[in-house]
């Protein structure tokens, strides 16, 4: 082949990569079939008739099946990282870790440190599989286009910080342990601390580790700041998050904390919502900053760390001791009965969760005026997350942090959500 014929034909296999790759980003970035479905729908439908009638009926049978799927991994995930844990205490390699470590560290800190970090690699090695198995489900339910390589990265970063959390945790109570009768008081204070702090620097130190975020652009993005001055947040930064290839999890959320906080809305739906649906999800989120839920849920989340640690201890205090155990050893049993104790933990999270998102539901109607928009938003972000109306208790329970579709419709107008 000639240079000339050579170099005509790379660059026609290049025209054509590009152009299927553009084809690619606009099929990505375009409403779909359902997004037509839900901008064909009219107002008085929307409010006359059950949420349950207006979503697609295929993705609600998905939604089942996905329940179905998701909640084996689930529980599987949480008692193999029990078991783990356990086995580790009871075989007695737990104490022979210890002593290695402090065979090899001069520092009692640095072995404390070490231990904890330890039983967090323990724990997320034994939820590996089942957390791969849920990831796969949620793939070929067509929820995630992101390649496997991507997963893992973020489930070895996700490993990583789990690890330094644990290892720090580990050394500052067991430090405090020794230094005085109060550490409990200390290590509730530092808890709540974490969380608080955690919130803040969110936007900026820990989200942009696992998602892409851009400014808002176009007249979405000027209406958007409209409506969020109209309301008193003139300058609350309003970004998009990257989900086009991603689990799609919630349409809209905020982020940080008084001076970092933000509004994140999710791209797919961002492309395919009409203005109205859009000053709904921003009302939505400023009822929570009026509301001071990021606070709030600061605090929830700290005071269930509290409580769900404290009855792990209680419990670990009951079974009795090994010959070899001592405080660093025994954390590894109330690292165990603390990942039973998360069965606790969840619904209470997700049930106060819900209940600040019903509310502000509520709120932003008063403040938007439309409740058509309302449901036809939810109706689309349904239909994309494969979210059922009526999900069964379990699956709203443990898989569902926000409420379920027919309570949200119920919330904002609709007669009835269609549930039986």
């Amino acid at each position: 082949m000639g240079l000339s014929r050579r170099f005509a034909y790379l660059a026609a296999v290049a025209f054509l990569s590009l152009a299927a790759v553009g084809l690619a980003f606009a099929a990505i970035h375009r409403p779909d079939e359902l997004d037509l479905h839900a901008d064909a729908i009219a107002a008085a439908h929307l409010l006359s008739t059950p949420i349950a009638s207006l979503v697609d009926a295929q993705r609600q049978q998905a939604g089942a099946r996905l329940i179905s799927l998701e909640l084996p991994g689930w529980f599987a995930a949480v008692l193999a990282q029990a078991v783990a844990l356990f086995y580790f205490w009871r075989s007695g390699h737990a104490a022979r870790w210890r002593d290695a470590l402090r065979a090899r560290f001069g520092s009692e800190s640095a072995v404390r440190f070490v231990f904890g970090a330890t039983l967090a690699l323990i724990a997320r090695a034994a939820a590996l599989i089942p957390a791969f198995y849920v990831w796969r489900v949620d793939r070929i339910m067509g929820l995630s286009d992101a390649l496997t390589r991507v997963w893992g990265y973020e489930y070895v970063l996700g490993t990583i910080i789990g690890m330094l959390v644990a290892g720090f945790i580990a050394a500052v109570v067991l430090w405090l342990v020794d230094r005085t009768h109060q550490w409990y008081l200390y290590t509730i204070a530092g808890i709540i601390a974490i969380s608080l702090i955690g919130t803040l620097v969110d936007p900026y130190a820990i989200a942009p580790l696992f998602e892409r975020y851009a400014s808002m652009q176009g007249a979405l993005a000027q209406e958007a700041r409209t409506f969020a001055s109209r309301e008193g947040y003139p300058n609350i930064p309003i970004v998009v998050e990257h989900r086009a290839d991603r689990i799609p999890v919630d349409a809209a959320k905020t982020q940080g904390m008084g001076a970092t906080q933000r509004i994140v809305l999710a791209d797919t739906l961002v492309v395919a919502s009409t203005p109205a649906e859009i000053d709904f999800y921003v009302a939505d989120q400023i009822a929570k900053l009026n509301d001071h839920d990021p606070l709030n849920l600061a605090l929830i989340d700290a005071a269930i760390v509290i409580f769900a640690a404290a009855l792990a201890v209680v419990l670990a205090d009951r079974i009795r001791f090994r010959r070899d155990d001592d405080p660093i050893s025994r954390i590894t049993l109330a690292a165990a009965l603390l990942s039973c104790v998360y069965l606790l933990a969840v619904p209470i999270d997700h049930a106060a969760v819900s209940s600040m998102q019903l509310r502000a539901d509520r709120e932003a109607i008063t403040m938007t005026g439309d409740r058509a928009s309302a449901i036809r938003a939810f109706v689309r972000a349904g239909d994309e997350r494969i979210e059922q109306v009526c999900p069964n208790a379990l699956g709203r329970i443990l898989l569902y942090r926000t409420p379920s579709l027919g309570q949200s419709a119920v919330a904002v107008g609709s007669a009835t959500s269609g549930c039986r």
